[in-house]
């Protein structure tokens, strides 16, 4: 008989309704803070129990980049932990899904029987290179490659980043800025082509140039040369060498699938999941992230992950679910020295104004409608960028004359960005998890003073982090304006037996890497 999913309680036959989770990363976390915030009583109706292989606690996968660029520390990517009445295996991997028993057996021959299966085993790296063993081949998408890059580069001097995507220009300029001598290898004809046109590309190009890294498009890598066992170059098809001591592949992800066709789930490029994020073939498994291609689409963003995330803890507990937004309208480049925004779609039909200036580092193209900014693409024009988000975010009205959206410097159109002080309560502060500046004062009116404590009330923060300085600003802000506390008056403490205990069950703040 086929489980209807959508009328599926918290308890089964008077019992705890069993979930497993296959994956500890940041749409796991997602999905089990999501039964934790908003499931009443969820330590009485689920027992969950969370299998990842890597050995740490839960960290942002999105910020290991910032690491490599100096710019965030390996104890700074834990996310907030999982509460106490969550089981939780790390270091072990699911070898074996029984979907007649409802088993599944780990690396540790631990058996765990599921009502739901919840398979969030995310991507593995893409490696476009040809069969080598040669030491020095890397890719960054965990943070023991983190912790490998960083030790691999302290005193290295040359490497190759392939790929000119958002994270293999991150990469590249984080790897710039350590004092390496980099060369970016992509194959597409220009860089990060799934959000800039060929002129935006091409100024992006230069400023890498005056950066002091070598761009390379077009190109792919036939053979992998080396010396003494470890890497020395990379061979390209026009026959050039790319001297190299370190390379890092940053060309993609593929979806992790095998488990679930060993399981006879239907596969394609994902995990085959309808609106319900189930599998056709057995609705007591669900699939739900980098894992997952839902109703037919892949996007490898962790928005919609966390959508599905939110949505699949939703239906568990009985509430009633909406769906998915579409993919994230803004998405910026964070990397060393280089400014490059993407804002919503440049609609062809829409008017479109351009300003290609590649002797002053910047490129801007910008999209209106209806006296609204409907996309653009800025490139080297931050403080622009920061304006045409916001007319974008909420919908104000463009000048008469659009043109002026591609100068900067006027004080009709570009005054200096505001203080986060002076921004509107409504106004959003993080994007990836759409919290506004309101939840952030209510965040701190209940008594979070820190970054983490924000962090883990609100969700600010642990999306791609680009919005730490501001929670910082507010934070600050809000602390010099609260009228003095007065002084505590000391209490009386009663002796008791034994050694006292202070912050029993409270998690570390710090990330531990063994």
């Amino acid at each position: 008989m086929r489980l209807d999913t959508h009328r599926q309680t918290r308890h089964t036959r008077g019992r705890r309704h069993r979930v497993v989770v296959v994956g500890n990363g940041m749409v796991a976390a997602r999905f089990i803070d999501e039964l934790h915030r908003h499931s009443p009583h969820a330590a009485e109706g689920f027992d969950v129990q969370v299998i990842g292989e890597e050995p740490h606690e839960p960290y942002n996968r999105l910020l290991l980049s910032e690491v490599i660029a100096g710019r965030a520390t390996l104890d700074g990517l834990r996310l907030p932990q999982p509460p106490a009445w969550v089981g939780v295996t790390r270091g072990a991997e699911v070898v074996h899904i029984d979907p007649a028993a409802r088993l599944v057996v780990d690396s540790r021959e631990g058996q765990h029987a599921y009502d739901t299966l919840v398979l969030a085993t995310g991507a593995e790296p893409r490696l476009p290179l040809p069969p080598s063993t040669a030491r020095g081949l890397r890719s960054l998408r965990t943070l023991d490659d983190c912790r490998e890059l960083l030790a691999a580069t302290a005193s290295t001097a040359r490497v190759c980043v392939v790929g000119g995507g958002l994270l293999g220009i991150e990469l590249a300029c984080g790897l710039r800025a350590r004092g390496a001598v980099v060369t970016v290898v992509h194959r597409a004809t220009h860089l990060m082509e799934r959000q800039l046109d060929e002129a935006s590309a091409e100024v992006l190009a230069l400023e890498m140039a005056r950066l002091g890294i070598a761009v390379v498009t077009g190109a792919q890598v036939t053979t992998v040369h080396e010396s003494a066992g470890a890497v020395s170059g990379l061979e390209l098809d026009d026959g050039r060498v790319v001297p190299a001591d370190v390379v890092v592949v940053s060309a993609g992800v593929i979806p992790r699938t095998a488990l679930a066709g060993a399981a006879g789930l239907t596969v394609d490029h994902g995990i085959v999941v309808g609106g319900d994020l189930r599998s056709p073939d057995d609705p007591h498994i669900a699939a739900i992230g980098d894992c997952a291609q839902e109703a037919g689409s892949w996007t490898g963003l962790l928005a919609p992950g966390w959508d599905q995330a939110r949505r699949l803890a939703a239906q568990l507990s009985g509430r009633p679910t909406q769906s998915a937004p579409g993919v994230t309208d803004v998405i910026a480049l964070k990397a060393v020295g280089l400014s490059a925004v993407t804002i919503g779609r440049l609609d062809p039909t829409h008017r479109v104004l351009r300003l290609h200036d590649p002797d002053a580092g910047r490129a801007i193209t910008v999209a209106t409608d209806g006296g609204r900014v409907t996309g653009a693409i800025c490139v080297g024009a931050a403080p622009i960028a920061t304006t045409l988000v916001t007319a974008f975010e909420r919908g104000t009205p463009v000048p008469v004359d659009p043109a002026f959206l591609l100068l900067d410097g006027l004080p009709s159109t570009h005054a200096p960005a505001p203080h986060p002080a002076s921004m509107p309560a409504s106004a959003t502060v993080c994007r990836c998890n759409d919290v506004s500046k309101q939840a952030i004062l209510d965040a701190h009116a209940e008594g979070c003073r820190s970054v983490p404590e924000v962090a883990e009330a609100t969700r600010a923060t642990t999306g791609c982090g680009g919005c730490a300085a501001t929670v910082c600003e507010l934070l600050a802000s809000m602390e010099e304006s609260a009228p003095p506390r007065p002084p505590e008056t000391p209490r009386a403490v009663a002796p008791v037996d034994g050694p006292s205990v202070s912050g029993a069950g409270r998690s570390h703040d710090v990330l531990k890497v063994p």
